[in-house]
């Protein structure tokens, strides 16, 4: 049987960024780590299969389940802990006393994801996770798996249990997920019940799932300027600074010669958590690019309304050293009152309008009031071309694109 786990999908596109520390309760076959290793996320494994396993005669499993789990510093703070369907055989003592134990390497925000069975035929033990792809998993009734009684926990009883944990969001009988199993995630220390998010948290997944069906697909007309020389050539090269999971590229490989991720704005913000300045954040996340061939293309999007002007000419810079003579810079301004928490997903199509998917706006006010100002920090570029409309969400946009001067 397959389960596509949207939650799990979502952390990865949306959530989890360079850094953040991953704790997994399941077996590391599953193979879900890899994926989150492979965006320099640190990952613990618990493996509570195996616990289940070396524990079934325990006559107490409290300290059987203190011997299991191994220390940590408390200097270890999880951002995302993953239960799998493990929290099933837990008794609701077991899960409160395992959320005691895991509690010095908690902090605001850390998000626990869980799934849990439904219906009236529950499962006597734990379910085999197999990575298919695209967070899709095999999952399988293995015999070498512990038999554990399914303890069939109430939404209320679960949350009981979790003490500091506040339910962020459920997820039930989406279009690929197994019938019997409702994902729930969870976020220590939250304020969900009122409806507030924080900003650069891990709570992020309510803004996520809320703005799922806030999204339209939007002619571009100075994308397509910018994109005309690439998109006649087989050996064109195209970088685009949007996030590098959770966008469906499909469509715009098949446009180009060869495409490029940079995921550019995760990367700053990761380098600013660590304490560097916004300049000085741009350049070290830029540094891994500095073996990128000089490209037909550039697609920034929105990345610039995010940054102060002197940051903002800074990244300029980086981006147009990296255009051939002649290449092309395609740019977004929204004109809001506020900023969106998170730059927006743009989604180029097969018919080659672009599929927009907004954040919820923050409380910081923009950097740019207007084109002209966005304008004079792109150094060395000609305007060739302009568009403009209205953004999903009824905000006004309009679009620059630039030219390379060919003498540069």
């Amino acid at each position: 049987m397959q389960h596509h786990s949207l939650g799990l999908a979502a952390l990865s596109r949306e959530i989890i960024q360079p850094g953040y520390r991953i704790l997994d309760l399941g077996p590391l076959a599953v193979g879900t780590t890899q994926a989150f290793l492979q965006m320099n996320c640190p990952c613990y494994i618990e493996d509570l299969v195996e616990f289940f396993t070396e524990n079934q005669q325990a006559p107490d499993l409290k300290p059987a389940l203190e011997q299991h789990l191994i220390a940590k510093p408390e200097k270890v703070k999880f951002d995302v802990v993953l239960c799998w369907d493990l929290l099933n055989f837990l008794s609701v003592d077991l899960i409160e006393h395992l959320i005691g134990l895991l509690q010095p390497n908690l902090k605001p925000g850390t998000l626990l994801h869980a799934m849990m069975y439904t219906g009236s035929s529950m499962p006597d033990r734990p379910a085999k996770f197999r990575l298919l792809q695209d967070f899709t998993y095999e999952t399988t009734d293995d015999p070498d798996y512990p038999q554990v009684p399914c303890q069939g926990h109430s939404t209320v009883a679960l949350m009981k249990s979790l003490g500091r944990f506040n339910l962020s969001n459920s997820l039930l009988q989406r279009q690929g997920m197994r019938k019997d199993l409702v994902e729930y995630f969870f976020e220590y220390d939250g304020d969900s019940a009122h409806g507030k998010v924080r900003p650069g948290d891990a709570s992020d997944v309510a803004t996520y799932f809320s703005r799922q069906d806030s999204s339209a697909s939007l002619p571009l007309p100075g994308l397509s300027t910018a994109m005309r020389a690439a998109r006649k050539s087989p050996v064109s090269e195209v970088a685009d600074c949007g996030p590098r999971n959770g966008r469906n590229i499909g469509a715009l490989e098949k446009q180009v010669g060869e495409l490029f991720l940079l995921d550019l704005h995760a990367a700053i913000q990761w380098r600013k958590r660590r304490g560097e300045s916004g300049c000085d954040a741009i350049r070290s996340a830029f540094s891994k690019f500095a073996d990128l061939e000089p490209c037909d293309a550039i697609l920034a999007w929105d990345l610039l309304m995010f940054y102060s002007p002197e940051e903002a000419e800074v990244l300029s810079e980086l981006l147009v050293s990296r255009l051939k003579p002649q290449g092309m810079l395609h740019v977004i301004f929204g004109k809001r009152e506020r900023l969106p928490r998170e730059p927006a997903l743009f989604e180029v199509q097969s018919d080659e309008n672009v599929r927009v998917r907004e954040s919820a706006l923050g409380n910081e006010a923009p950097h740019f009031t207007n084109t002209a100002e966005i304008i004079r920090v792109l150094p060395r570029m000609e305007l060739i071309d302009q568009g403009h409309g209205k953004l999903p969400s009824g905000a006004f946009y309009h679009e620059l694109t630039l030219k390379k001067l060919s003498e540069v």
